[in-house]
């Protein structure tokens, strides 16, 4: 079974970002359009204007504050389906560090300039992880995740000591997930965001589990 998980990132955020934004730029402007169209005057030249002045925007946007994915994988099911879009938060972690149960899209170390994973923080920095007989453990206290199913296995057990800029990532499908279990914790300047909505198929606010150990 492999484990290869991971997202379209890049190559279709700027595409979906792109359509959003003239869709929202022919709804709010219609009229104004229909009428250039009628009765003439340089509809053409303000088109131009206002569509490069979007793609600058767009450009900024994508590469700084949000951007669109498509989830490409099983590794998140159920939370992240194949073929779900959802929106990456880029900002958040220049202000804030991720905290534990965050669903982030990470850089793959072995392949950061073409491979993107979409996983969730289950460890922290300086924390010592186990992963033993379909459990987890943080510190010898087990993790309890109510977001997986009843009883999850996972193929690869192992304890890690994480440093201080690490973090241990797993997918929510463990069976089906190659996360830190096989390419160990991961520094913090390979995470590109934390994942806030879901927009398609359905809209879903995507929350930060509470944990009790």
């Amino acid at each position: 079974m492999s484990r290869q998980v991971g997202t379209d990132y890049y190559s279709n955020s700027i595409i979906l970002n792109f359509e959003f934004c003239i869709l929202s730029f022919a709804m709010f402007n219609h009229e104004k359009i229909v009428g250039k169209i009628i009765y003439g005057g340089g509809f053409v030249f303000d088109f131009a204007r206002w569509l490069v002045v979007f793609i600058l925007l767009l450009v900024l946007c994508n590469y700084f504050l949000i951007s669109i994915f498509i989830v490409d994988g099983a590794s998140m099911d159920p939370m992240l389906k194949t073929g779900e879009i959802g929106v990456l938060n880029k900002y958040i972690y220049i202000i804030d560090n991720p905290k534990r149960g965050d669903i982030v899209v990470v850089k793959y170390p072995g392949d950061p300039e073409k491979r993107r994973y979409v996983k969730r923080v289950i460890g922290l920095p300086g924390e010592k992880v186990k992963v033993y007989s379909g459990l987890v453990y943080v510190d010898g206290k087990v993790l309890k995740e109510n977001y997986l199913a009843e009883y999850v296995w996972s193929d690869k057990d192992g304890e890690w000591q994480l440093g201080e800029r690490d973090y241990f990532l797993m997918g929510d499908n463990r069976p089906n997930s190659n996360d830190s279990r096989y390419f160990g914790p991961v520094e913090q300047r390979f995470i590109l965001g934390k994942t806030v909505w879901i927009l398609l198929p359905r809209f879903q606010s995507i929350v930060t589990p509470t944990y009790l150990f």
